[in-house]
């Protein structure tokens, strides 16, 4: 009989993270340019050429290569960027449209009672 250790995951969900990157491959995009391990290094770790990796991140119109589950597998264990990854995947598929719907309602809310307060300052000074 083998036991099995169960490791915690703490996530920190950023609900904002799919409204800057529309896509899982946008934000690993993204992600690539945060790690300490320069692109080419990154790539040469997950098995593929700085070229590939720029164009299966970038996709150019007509490309056919495509980050797969595959190469999300490899920049996961190159870059040990898990909780970064489960982070933007909860962001985007665990909150209802309609939460997102009114946090977005009462971000617009608060930007403009700032806007408001900075436009009464502005008066003032002149």
């Amino acid at each position: 009989m083998s036991s099995i250790a169960h490791a915690n995951l703490n996530l920190t969900i950023d609900h904002a993270l799919p409204e800057h990157w529309p896509s899982l491959r946008a934000y690993i995009a993204f992600r690539v340019q945060e790690q300490r391990l320069n692109a080419s290094a990154l790539a040469g770790k997950m098995d593929l050429s700085p070229s590939v990796l720029s164009r299966k991140l970038n996709q150019p119109e007509g490309d056919t290569q495509r980050f797969n589950c595959d190469d999300l597998e490899g920049y996961i264990k190159a870059t040990g960027d898990v909780a970064s990854v489960m982070s933007y995947l909860a962001a985007k598929f665990l909150e209802s449209p309609e939460a997102r719907q009114t946090r977005a309602l009462e971000r617009v809310e608060s930007l403009a009672s700032e806007l408001q307060l900075a436009l009464g300052n502005l008066k003032a000074i002149k």
